[in-house]
């Protein structure tokens, strides 16, 4: 189930990152900078290698390779994290006034910075040969500790991308962009998949720490299905924006000529 969801992920990811960079080098070629351009770009980028790691065979391929138990897991789950904080830049900087811009940046990046650094001692401290950091695993309480910062992050900024994707896309349904306010609908839906993964999986470990967790088989069905959907739809969903933005821009222009 991983290696199909994932794999799939992977070739939305690749075609994401392509159409957002060629997009964020023409703006800059026309000197029309802008952090949202770049940090969608980095965003579908990093969301493609950490789906990647999250293939099975690469997932063994790395580890043997660097000699590191849960090496790519943990590469997975900081490119998620990249991720969420990639489009939450991009975001605020489509969302917010230049007056607060800088300080909501720099407050979010903290964020991310605290919850990596967070993560990363709990790693170290709890990683061996015989754990891995799934939910199957949930008897050591590292795992579960690790994997709860891990799925609250991921749920907060999902949540925060859902409310300023659905404001946007209002915005563009009543200025008459239709493709951009279909995409950043898309995108608010995807946002909430999101939180509902992070749901499902910390639902999951917290049931189990108070001894009635509901069934893992399930449990490793329906998260990777969520995440992977969360992924396909918000990249496709941003690129429509993306898409439906250059469409207005460029009718736009043929009207005043």
């Amino acid at each position: 189930m991983d290696g199909v969801v994932f794999g799939l992920c992977a070739l939305f990811g690749v075609a994401g990152t392509a159409l957002s960079a060629r997009e964020a080098w023409r703006q800059r070629a026309r000197n029309e900078y802008r952090i949202a351009r770049f940090t969608r770009a980095v965003a579908f980028g990093v969301c493609t290698v950490g789906v990647i790691l999250a293939v099975p065979p690469i997932e063994d391929f790395i580890e043997s390779a660097t000699g590191m138990n849960n090496a790519a897991k943990l590469g997975a789950h900081f490119c998620a994290i990249l991720w969420c904080g990639s489009l939450q830049l991009m975001l605020v900087d489509w969302s917010y006034n230049q007056d607060v811009l800088k300080a909501s940046l720099y407050a979010r990046v903290a964020f991310a910075v605290c919850v990596l650094a967070t993560m990363l001692p709990l790693f170290v401290k709890t990683t061996a040969e015989s754990v891995e950091f799934t939910t199957e695993y949930a008897t050591v309480p590292g795992v579960t500790v690790y994997l709860m910062v891990y799925l609250a992050y991921v749920a907060i900024t999902c949540g925060e991308i859902a409310f300023l994707c659905s404001g946007m896309a209002l915005v563009a349904r009543r200025s008459g962009h239709a493709w951009s306010a279909r995409g950043l609908g898309m995108s608010a839906t995807a946002a909430l998949l999101g939180v509902a993964y992070s749901a499902s999986k910390g639902s999951y470990l917290v049931t189990h720490y108070l001894g009635h967790p509901w069934p893992l088989r399930q449990e490793e069905v329906v998260s990777p299905l969520l995440a992977g959907l969360a992924v396909i739809s918000l990249i496709t969903g941003l690129t429509m924006a993306m898409v439906g933005k250059r469409l207005a821009s460029r009718k736009a222009a043929l009207s005043t000529t």
